[in-house]
């Protein structure tokens, strides 16, 4: 039996399934899974043995859960892991200090063509806005007429 192989597949399917708690994409984790289980059918066709594979399996899934804890525990404390993780509270960047609904009703001129959508500037802000119909020339008045969701709808005055 071949146990280099198997030391060498779980241990590459380690380190992927490590990566994977950083990296999130499934892919990592699954190819690290799959490789681990590729060992543990490498470890029965060489013995055969029922036991030897079950022990193998017991072993990875727990190496797996350690090396899963280790990395959320652990890699954060490490010079990458500090580079990667945010440790402070962000500043400057907050939500609207009034509610969008209270836009209704609002004038400005649009910056540019709204064929629907475009930009326009209203209260000194420049937006990005869609026109209610048709297409809105740039550099005329408009009129905030709709909310819908974060989608100012707008409307050409005159």
């Amino acid at each position: 039996m071949n146990w280099t192989a198997i030391v060498l597949l779980t241990a590459v399917g380690l380190v992927l399934i490590a990566i994977e708690f950083y990296l999130p994409s499934l892919v990592l984790g699954s190819i690290g899974a799959v490789l681990m289980l590729f060992a543990t059918v490498i470890c029965y066709s060489g013995t055969g043995s029922r036991y030897q594979t079950i022990i193998l399996f017991c072993v990875e899934v727990a190496l797996g859960l350690g090396v899963g804890y280790a990395s959320i525990k652990y890699f954060p404390r490490t010079a990458l892991g500090r580079k990667m993780i945010l440790a402070k509270m962000q500043t400057g960047a907050s939500a609207p200090a009034e509610p969008v609904k209270n836009w209704i009703g609002r004038e400005g001129v649009a910056q540019t063509v709204l064929r629907p959508a475009g930009m326009a500037l209203i209260d000194g802000m420049r937006l990005d806005v869609e026109a209610e119909s048709g297409m809105i020339e740039s550099g005329s008045p408009i009129t905030i007429v709709a909310v819908d969701g974060n989608r100012l709808v707008v409307r050409k005055l005159g």
